[in-house]
C-alpha cells in the first residue's frame, strides 16, 4: 500500500509548480526544523544540569518539560487562526522572535518560575515554526511527496540536534557551562529570520496562507486518523522521555560523568538523523505505515539495550539504535495523519501539535515523578508501554485500510 493511498479523497491544494527538494521555499521551511532541532535536543540535558546546579528534585526538573508542553499546546491552539491571519511568512518571523526571547530569558533568569515562563515562550515559538514549516511542506509538495519532504526536513533538524548535545557536553567539560552552549541558538535564529524574510513570498491578504479555498473548511477525523494520531503521540512520548531522562539514566546505571551523560543524547539524535536522511528511497518503495511499525520495533530494541547497559559505551549504542527507529515515528506518523484527516492542513497540523505537546508535558513529568519514588532506571519502564501502544495503533490502522 503506497503512502499516497493513505490520503483521503479530500481535495488538497496542489503545488503551483513542480517543486524540487532544493527550491528556496523548501529550504526556508527546512530552516525551521534545523533551528528548533538545535535548541530542542540541547535543552533536555541542559535542564538536568540546571536541576543538579540548583538542587531540584526530579519532579521539579521535569516541570521544564511540562512548560515546554504548555508552549506547544498554546502554539497548536492559535495556529489555525494565526497562519491565515498573518500568513506563513510573518508567522515564521514571529516564531523566531518568540524562540529567541524565551531562550535568552531562560538562560539569564535567576528565578525558577520565570525560567518556566521563558520555556513556555520559547516552546511556543519553536512549535509555531515547526508547525508552519510542516504544513508549508505539505502544501508545497502535495500528498504524494509529503512523507519524503517531512522526513528530510526532520532529518536536517536532527543533524543540527546531533551537534547540539555534543556542544553542550563540550561546553560543560571545558568549563564554559550549559548557558553558553544554549546561547549559540541566538545567531542561528537570526540566520533563519533572514532566510524566511528573503525566500517566503509576502502574503497577499487574509487567508493567503491557506493556499486556496480547498484548504478552508472544517476538519474531520475518522477512526483511522485517530489511530494514526495515537501512534504519532506515542512516538513523541518515546522520543521525549528518552531525550529528557537518558542523561540521568546513564549517570545512575553506568556511573557516567556529567559531561559524558549530557553529551550522550547525541547518540539518540545521531540515529534519528541517519534514519531520516536515508529514508528517502524507503518512503518511495514501501508504505509509510509499514515503516512506522518497523520503526517502533527498532525503538523498542534500542530501549532494551539502553535499559540493560552497565557501561556508558553500551548505553550510547542503545540510544543510537533507538534513534534509528524514533527518527521515523514523528515525521511519518504526522504524514500519515495529515493524509487521513479531512480538512485544512494547518488545522490538522494544529491537532498534531496540541497532542504532541500534551505528550511532551505529561511523559517527562510523570517519568520524573516516578524517578523520585523508584529511581530513573525503573521509571524508564514506561517507554516500552508507549512503544507497544503505538505499534498496535499503526498496525490496526493499516489493517483497516487493507
Amino acid at each position: 500500500m503506497p503512502t499516497d493511498q493513505l490520503a483521503s479523497p479530500r481535495p488538497t491544494a496542489a503545488p503551483r509548480e513542480a517543486p524540487r527538494g532544493n527550491d528556496r521555499f523548501t529550504w526556508s521551511m527546512f530552516a525551521a526544523f534545523a533551528l528548533w532541532g538545535w535548541v530542542l535536543y540541547m535543552f533536555g540535558p541542559a535542564t538536568q544540569l540546571l536541576g543538579a546546579e540548583r538542587g531540584l528534585s526530579d519532579t521539579l526538573t521535569g516541570l521544564h518539560g511540562t512548560a515546554m508542553a504548555v508552549g506547544t499546546v498554546g502554539a497548536g491552539a492559535v495556529m489555525p487562526r494565526l497562519v491565515p491571519a498573518l500568513g506563513r511568512r510573518r508567522t515564521l518571523l514571529t516564531s523566531g522572535a518568540l524562540m529567541a526571547t524565551g531562550l535568552a530569558v531562560f538562560v539569564v533568569s535567576p528565578s525558577f518560575v520565570l525560567g518556566l515562563v521563558a520555556v513556555v515562550v520559547m516552546s511556543m515559538g519553536g512549535s509555531l515554526a515547526l508547525g508552519a514549516g510542516t504544513a508549508g511542506l505539505v502544501l508545497r509538495h502535495g500528498p504524494r511527496a509529503a512523507a519524503t519532504a517531512l522526513t528530510t526536513g526532520n532529518g536536517l533538524g536532527t543533524v543540527a540536534g546531533v551537534v547540539g548535545p555534543l556542544a553542550l557536553g563540550g561546553a560543560v567539560a571545558a568549563g564554559f557551562g550549559w548557558r553558553a552552549a544554549l546561547l549559540t541558538a541566538l545567531p542561528l535564529t537570526v540566520g533563519a529570520y533572514v532566510l524566511w524574510s528573503r525566500n517566503i513570498p509576502r502574503d497577499r491578504g487574509p487567508r493567503a496562507a491557506s493556499d486556496g479555498a480547498a484548504e478552508r473548511g472544517r476538519l474531520t477525523l475518522g477512526r483511522d486518523a485517530w489511530l494514526l494520531l495515537v501512534a504519532t503521540v506515542c512516538g513523541t512520548a518515546v522520543e521525549f522521555a528518552t531525550t529528557f531522562w537518558a542523561a540521568s539514566l546513564l549517570k545512575e546505571s553506568t556511573g557516567a560523568s556529567a559531561g559524558v551523560a549530557a553529551g550522550s543524547t547525541a547518540g539518540l539524535v545521531a540515529g534519528m538523523a541517519l534514519s531520516r536522511l536515508l529514508s528517502r528511497p524507503a518512503t518511495r518503495r514501501w508504505p509509510a505505515s509499514r515503516l512506522v511499525a518497523i520503526a517502533f520495533v527498532v525503538a523498542g530494541a534500542g530501549w532494551a539495550v539502553l535499559w540493560t547497559a552497565t557501561t556508558p559505551a553500551l548505553a550510547i549504542a542503545g540510544l543510537a539504535i533507538g534513534g534509528l527507529g524514533v527518527g521515523l515515528l514523528y515525521p511519518l506518523g504526522c504524514a500519515l495523519f495529515l493524509a487521513a484527516a479531512r480538512g485544512p492542513v494547518d488545522t490538522a497540523q494544529s491537532v498534531v501539535t496540541v497532542a504532541a505537546g500534551a505528550a511532551i508535558g505529561v511523559v517527562p513529568f510523570v517519568l520524573g515523578a516516578l524517578a523520585d519514588r523508584v529511581g530513573v532506571h525503573t521509571a524508564f519502564l514506561v517507554v516500552p508501554v508507549f512503544v507497544a501502544v503505538g505499534l498496535g495503533s499503526v498496525l490496526l490502522a493499516s489493517r483497516r485500510r487493507g
